[in-house]
């Protein structure tokens, strides 16, 4: 058999063990779970996966529900599900937002842990990203919701454009990913949202891709806006690294060198260090995910030229080396979120398929302890 149909079987065996978990109850080990199917639920296509845990250990996983096709604008909302079992089971899918047939989407949530609110920020626009940047036909606006019930029912979407928005971006996105809460050191309680934008201010020639980061020392109440970075940079996850030490993990969507970017923080997500390519990790333009649990980070995204290979890293050194474990999904990949349940699972959210990376979001399962052991040079099987 040529490499090609050998190729072909592996996908097709890929494709058997997703579908075939779905329907299991408990499946044992849990390996993966197919949360939202493409052509399902009268939408196309289900993208932008985004995944938190609340003070009460329920899992909620967020997407974008695209009705008519892939692309990212258009009838887009923003859709969830929960799970109260550590992602054994599942709700049936809640429609969140609509923006009638405009655009709402980039979902990114958030828990205050001392409250156990939950915030979720998105964006709406009439138009597509290359009108909104190159012909300033209007802007990405900016909206803020919150559930005081875990996650069961959502406050109407608040438009907080005028708080987190500069007059010279035009473009605008958080996430898409999750926010974070600081939970030691002396900015502990501070809620921060990664986010990025396109600059046009007069001191360019052209247009320019950044990133920044939104943080509210209030519950949310009001929000800053945290220093820009360098030209290049777009989506973005933040973390904590260290005590009083944030990194923010980087899509370079230009000035790119097939690699991911990182920047550091000291203060709390309100300056930030200057913008340095990772040789870790390669990064074909793709958003990826970062977390941290107890001493360690861990990191998704596709590591390729090109979107798929969805991998695992993790690092023990606050980010300065990472160390390749799991190779979560071999085919088409893209788009992912991480988190840790209540029963040591690590989890992460992503987008996959075997002809295309948006066939599905699934859910991926590996043990914590399996990481925590992590340090051998292999890749974990």
């Amino acid at each position: 058999m040529n490499q090609n149909g050998i190729k072909i079987i592996l996908c097709l065996l890929s494709y058997f063990i997703l579908i075939h978990t779905v329907g299991a109850e408990d499946p044992s080990p849990r390996l993966h779970w197919m949360l939202f199917k493409s052509g399902d639920g009268h939408y196309h296509t289900y993208r932008i996966p985004a995944l938190v845990k609340t003070t009460q250990g329920t899992l909620l996983a967020f997407a974008e529900g695209r009705k008519n096709s892939q692309v990212d604008h258009g009838d887009i909302d923003i859709v969830c599900k929960r799970s109260e079992d550590n992602g054994k089971t599942w709700s049936k899918m809640q429609i969140l937002q609509d923006n009638g047939r405009h655009t709402i989407g980039n979902p990114c949530p958030l828990v205050d842990r001392e409250t156990g609110r939950i915030f979720l920020l998105t964006n709406g626009a009439k138009h597509t990203e290359g009108e909104i940047i190159n012909r300033g036909k209007g802007f990405r606006k900016i909206y803020i919701s919150h559930s005081d019930d875990d996650g069961k029912t959502w406050s109407e979407r608040k438009n907080i454009s005028a708080m987190v928005k500069k007059p010279e971006w035009r473009w605008y996105a958080t996430g898409p990913c999750s926010g974070i809460q600081i939970q030691s050191g002396k900015y502990k309680g501070r809620l921060v949202v990664p986010a990025n934008h396109s600059y046009h201010g007069s001191d360019v020639k052209r247009w320019e891709y950044r990133c920044h980061s939104l943080y509210s020392d209030d519950h949310g109440k009001t929000w800053e806006i945290g220093q820009s970075s360098s030209v290049g940079a777009s989506e973005t996850q933040i973390a904590e690294a260290d005590e009083d030490l944030l990194i923010q993990d980087i899509r370079m969507q230009t000035h790119k060198k097939g690699v991911r970017a990182v920047r550091f923080s000291a203060d709390g997500g309100a300056t930030w260090s200057p913008l340095a390519h990772d040789k870790y990790r390669k990064d074909p333009r793709c958003q990826g995910s970062v977390i941290r649990h107890g001493d360690l980070l861990i990191s998704t995204n596709p590591n390729s030229s090109k979107r798929e290979k969805m991998t695992l890293y993790v690092s023990k050194d606050q980010a300065k080396s990472w160390q390749q474990v799991a190779l979560v999904y071999p085919n088409s990949s893209a788009y992912s979120d991480l988190e840790v349940t209540d029963d040591n699972q690590v989890v992460c959210l992503y987008e996959n398929g075997i002809k295309s990376p948006y066939e599905r979001i699934s859910l991926h399962f590996m043990p914590l302890d399996k990481l925590l052991s992590a340090g051998s040079g292999k890749a974990i099987p």
